[in-house]
């Protein structure tokens, strides 16, 4: 057969290709098939908004996508990770999503990386043309800002916490870092300019992520949810006339920051790769690096920080 003499991303598109891709080569045509065929995706983080985001690449045609993640499946996964079976024996999640992501589309070619992002994160990505990284440490997504940046290669953050999420992309390297975006995840630094209202929300879970080693637990939300609201509180400077009092806008979130929940892995998920796609066939999205969604107010928001 035609698809199984011409591989993924090499030479002229199969007969076979062309008919999965149908759809697909009439809305972007051969050209932007084609540099989807050749690009090879660097995935970091296998719970729901990972699920949801290579489900989307790996439908979209791309020539490889590595799964990395080096954790065990947890109960928490129950509550949006659809690619791994729920009778599955294999305790690590990406190679327990692995049988089921291959299965979307065997055109690609889906990898599985079971070492800790933190043992090769300045040398790993340069095999790869985009790169996605989410469920890391913040400290790890400095650094990955930093090496994607120096090795060209495009970068999308994202992460999820319960019903909001953010992503993060560096696709045209002229907006700042993300460690400048996100710059008082270390330390709680008072921010003097207005932000958008889950802007302080993110970078207190980020921060919350930097002491505790770990997200918003729902065995332990009543001190989580403390621990929150004074990190917002010494992040705003009230003595700015041009700071708004917040506080009580953040109280009906505050329960709603646990697990990732499928309603928001899907929206965040499905933007990520529909930027990353966007991105591959040399068309990025130039005029915002951050994007904030708060499932609530059912409204997502796009800004250049």
């Amino acid at each position: 057969m035609d698809s199984e003499i011409v591989k993924n991303g090499d030479g002229e598109m199969s007969k076979d290709e062309r008919k999965v891709y149908d759809r697909q080569i009439r809305l972007w045509g051969y050209d932007g098939q084609n540099k989807l065929r050749a690009s090879k995706i660097l995935l970091i983080g296998m719970q729901g908004i990972g699920a949801e985001i290579s489900k989307n690449l790996i439908l979209s045609g791309v020539n490889s996508i590595t799964l990395k993640d080096h954790t065990e499946v947890s109960i928490l996964d129950r509550c949006s990770q659809f690619l791994i079976p729920r009778d599955s024996e294999e305790r690590n999640r990406a190679k327990a999503s692995l049988s089921a992501a291959q299965k979307l589309n065997p055109n690609v070619k889906v990898i599985v990386d079971t070492t800790p992002i933190e043992e090769n994160v300045d040398s790993f990505v340069n095999s790869f043309d985009v790169v996605i990284a989410t469920e890391c440490s913040p400290s790890t997504y400095k650094r990955l800002s930093e090496n994607c940046r120096k090795a060209n290669v495009k970068l999308f953050i994202a992460d999820v916490y319960g019903l909001f999420g953010y992503f993060y992309q560096d696709v045209i390297h002229a907006h700042p870092l993300y460690g400048e975006v996100f710059s008082n995840n270390a330390q709680i630094d008072t921010v003097t300019k207005k932000q958008p209202l889950l802007y302080y929300l993110t970078s207190a879970l980020l921060k919350f992520q930097t002491d505790s080693h770990r997200k918003p637990n729902p065995d332990t939300s009543e001190e989580d949810i403390d621990e929150l609201k004074s990190i917002i509180h010494h992040q705003i400077d009230y003595s700015s006339p041009d700071q708004e009092k917040t506080d009580d806008e953040f109280e009906e979130y505050y329960g709603e920051l646990f697990c990732e929940l499928s309603p928001t892995t899907s929206i965040i998920g499905a933007l990520v790769a529909q930027n990353a796609i966007n991105t591959i066939m040399n068309k990025p999205v130039e005029k915002y690096n951050v994007f904030f969604y708060n499932h609530i107010k059912h409204e997502g928001t796009f800004h250049l920080l």
